[in-house]
């Protein structure tokens, strides 16, 4: 299967990574960006480097070993020496154990902190991206990214790094030893050390594109797990859960298609080497054991060079297969990079303070990134300071997304909106959000305290007088002190230990305490019945007094007492006026009306 346009996730274009100006800058290229990634690291690996040459040289003495103790020991008769070389061998292994241990502990733990700090970055790139650019990607490939992809460049430093730091050494150590002790020998292991070579770099090359594929395979079924555990209810009332198993499984098939193909090529470069070694020791065996029998070398000698051939051939071995895996690597790491590329908000701007005039529509227009139709079209319209402004339509209509442009969620394809006479693009971002409150149908709350959830509508602190006296307005108060830990009870995700009325007003209270010149209700309270809807909408009627604030509401009691009102329908303002006004004028909305009317009359009823 591959991702489609209709996939949830898209796959990214091809990424060129050598320099190109972007402005009058130079971009740097892959391994530029993968040295700045380390640099902080360096300090761990320079001392693990350390500790890798002394296990190299601890290698290379091993082998050297072998030539005395064979010639003087077994050769010579001088049976003495017997009783020291276990103790020699004894020696020089705890202290190769304890430095490969050490080098091994800082490699690793750099690797975890290279995870740690590039999760980090990465999280807080992502919540500064624009909505329009996280829209673009599901949940689920954000999830995979953050956990799956920046988990693997991991290995870089704990796995590859570390095995080129400790083997190359060791390599070159023991290649040396067998070159003193007889450089022909040593030059015949040489051979097919080119082909080796060449046949690493093709089969690691291939398997950094199958690794980059592995990666979005598994974004899209994290993606699925996502959707299927938000979605859960749905799942589960229209019967789909064979469809969805069906799906996943469909999707995790792929998956491990893609998985099994990866890891032949790289077992493939492991078995290349393996073959390819062998060639060269059977050489080595068939002209060495030639030599010690016409008495041109001693068999101690002979058996040194083996011993440091054969245990150079395990270093190697592990290269071709560090190689393969940093390939790998460098795959995850684009595609961690063009997260990472991606601009994020530009904050700053104008400095705002209050709203004093009004808000302003000229001719706004908008479409969604990647469509062509309009969802908004040659919008003017003029939101008075101090004034109850709503807004009425069907459903689809381009409401929410009329609103979603004032705090920039989204910028209008063309026209422009103003502030008191400002460009919205000219202000600082975060002066103009500051400025409003917006509460939703689809409320959000997080994995915390409410004291903390309503606390979050004033960053810069919020005494518990100033929550419960928020709550109150919002009638939230009397239904938290009732909970078991009060303020300090903790919401499950999403808040789901508490009813869709109960969440709502959790919502209203954090706006309440943000207390801005700017309140957005967008059908905030469809969630509640009708009860808690005339406590809430009083206590609203307070708060909206003397504030501007742009109503979007299904609920006839949310907009009846509007300064304005304005119908859209399709992207387009179709009528205007106060209520009175397009009950007589409007028929949209006269049908809107008597649908919201008959609708409150059988809640009041029930």
């Amino acid at each position: 299967m591959k991702p489609s346009d209709s996939s949830p996730i898209k796959p990214e274009s091809g990424s060129n990574y050598k320099h190109k100006p972007v402005g009058n800058l130079v971009r740097p290229t892959l391994w530029q960006q993968l040295a700045g990634l380390i640099r902080p690291y360096v300090p761990r690996v320079i001392l693990a480097t350390l500790f890798s040459i002394i296990v190299s040289g601890l290698n290379g003495a091993i082998a050297w070993l072998v030539k005395p103790a064979m010639d003087k020991i077994f050769v010579e008769g001088n049976y003495k020496y017997i009783y020291l070389l276990p103790l020699g061998i004894i020696i020089l292994y705890i202290l190769r154990g304890a430095c490969s241990f050490l080098q091994s502990y800082l490699m690793r733990t750099a690797g975890m902190k290279l995870v740690r700090d590039l999760r980090n970055r990465f999280f807080s790139h992502l919540i500064r991206l624009p909505v329009s650019v996280i829209s673009r990607s599901s949940s689920g490939d954000m999830l995979s990214r953050l956990m799956n992809d920046v988990g693997a460049m991991g290995n870089f430093l704990s796995e590859s790094l570390r095995t080129f730091l400790l083997q190359i050494p060791s390599v070159i150590v023991l290649m040396g030893v067998a070159l003193y002790q007889r450089w022909d020998l040593a030059l015949l292991s040489f051979i097919l050390l080119p082909f080796i070579a060449l046949g690493t770099r093709f089969l690691s090359k291939l398997a950094r594109i199958r690794r980059k594929k592995v990666q979005r395979y598994l974004a899209i079924l994290t993606h699925r797990v996502s959707e299927a555990l938000q979605g859960l209810r749905v799942v589960k009332i229209f019967g789909m859960e064979k469809v969805k198993d069906s799906q996943f499984v469909k999707e995790n098939q792929t998956t491990y298609r893609q998985m099994s193909k990866a890891i032949r090529l790289r077992e493939g470069t492991k078995f290349l080497i393996e073959v390819l070694s062998g060639l060269a020791v059977a050489a080595i065996l068939g002209y060495g054991g030639s030599l010690v029998a016409s008495g041109e070398m001693t068999s101690g000698a002979f058996f040194s060079i083996i011993t440091a051939i054969v245990m150079a051939f395990t270093p190697f071995k592990k290269l071709g297969g560090a190689y393969t895996q940093f390939q790998e690597t460098l795959g995850i790491f684009e595609r961690v990079n063009h997260f990472l590329d991606q601009k994020q908000e530009e904050s700053q701007g104008q400095a705002l303070d209050g709203l004093r005039k009004e808000i302003r529509y000229e001719n706004v227009s908008f479409s969604y990134p990647g469509t062509d139709s309009q969802v908004l079209q040659a919008i003017d319209i003029i939101i008075p300071a101090g004034k109850i402004f709503a807004i009425v339509g069907p459903s689809g209509a381009g409401k929410s997304t009329l609103v979603d442009l004032i705090p920039r969620f989204y910028n209008p394809t063309s026209g422009r909106i103003l502030w008191d006479g400002i460009d919205l693009r000219k202000i600082s971002l975060a002066d103009l959000r500051h400025q409003m409150a917006i509460v939703t149908q689809d409320v959000v709350l997080f994995s915390d305290t409410i004291y903390e959830n309503i606390a979050a509508g004033r960053p810069d602190g919020a005494t518990m007088e100033d929550v419960e006296k928020a709550a109150k307005v919002a009638q939230a108060h009397d239904f938290i002190a009732a909970l078991p830990q009060g303020y300090d009870s903790v919401l499950d995700e999403r808040g789901l230990n508490l009813s869709g009325g109960q969440r709502q007003r959790i919502a209203l209270a954090r706006a309440v305490l943000r207390n801005p010149p700017l309140l957005i209700l967008d059908e905030a309270t469809s969630a509640l019945d009708s009860v808690s809807e005339k406590a809430i909408q009083e206590a609203l009627d307070k708060v909206m007094k003397g504030r501007t604030t742009i109503v979007i509401a299904h609920r006839l009691s949310t907009i009846i007492h509007a300064d304005q009102v304005v119908v859209i329908d399709q992207g387009r303002i179709v009528d205007r006026g106060t209520h009175e006004e397009l009950i007589e004028s409007s028929v949209l909305y006269r049908e809107l009306y008597q649908t919201w009317a008959s609708s409150d009359q059988k809640i009041v009823k029930d």
